[in-house]
């Protein structure tokens, strides 16, 4: 167990107590330099009730190492009425809920023609980050949620008994190194995203659902 110690001056007018804070932020310290990640993205908290025919509504077991799952067995009609986060192509979506189990996902340019649908319907635990510069890719983003600091950092800072989560102005706030900005990188992810949505499309055809 990791232990930490804070005076009453450094805890602020906040009074800020939880140790999960003072242990991410230590962590968040600690991180390489880097591009602000909320100055490359935003945080998507439009959300809306998915009509009753809709299909491909995400929950967070639909998002792991990066790459969407879809569910391709069955029928995927979802029969939701709650309302649920909208996401597109080339956003990025991780789970707020327990995100040691690294359910990432970069949603890749074409995934909604792929899928027949004009938009994703995605379970409120996800946070939806969307480029602010308009068509950029940022699949490389992925990898960096997924590097070892930065699942550290989510590890450390979720809060909450059964339900752990983290809150996205931690990530927001954090740098991004160099390396996860590079047009190669991304570019070469989003090929291995959008190659891993094809397969699972060409499957279902196959197995005729």
């Amino acid at each position: 167990m990791r232990w930490i110690s804070r005076s009453l001056r450094d805890i602020g007018a906040d009074f800020i107590l939880a140790p999960e804070h003072w242990l991410a932020a230590e962590t968040a310290s600690n991180l390489a330099e880097g591009r602000r990640f909320g100055d490359i993205v935003h945080a998507v908290t439009q959300t809306q009730v998915p009509p009753e025919n809709a299909r491909f509504v995400l929950d967070t077991g639909n998002a792991r190492e990066g790459l969407l799952d879809i569910t391709i067995l069955g029928n995927p009609i979802s029969g939701r009425t709650s309302a649920k986060k909208v996401a597109r192509d080339g956003d990025i979506i991780i789970s707020r809920l327990r995100p040691y189990l690294r359910q990432v996902a970069y949603i890749p340019f074409g995934a909604c023609a792929s899928l027949g649908v004009e938009q994703i319907y995605c379970s409120t635990e996800f946070f939806v980050f969307r480029p602010r510069e308009a068509g950029s890719n940022i699949a490389g983003l992925a990898g960096w949620l997924l590097s070892p600091p930065i699942r550290e950092m989510v590890s450390a800072a979720a809060t909450g008994g059964h339900h752990p989560r983290i809150n996205a102005e931690l990530l927001l706030n954090s740098p991004v190194e160099e390396r996860f900005l590079s047009g190669e990188i991304s570019e070469r992810l989003s090929l291995l995203f959008s190659s891993h949505l094809q397969g699972q499309r060409q499957l279902t055809v196959l197995l005729g659902h």
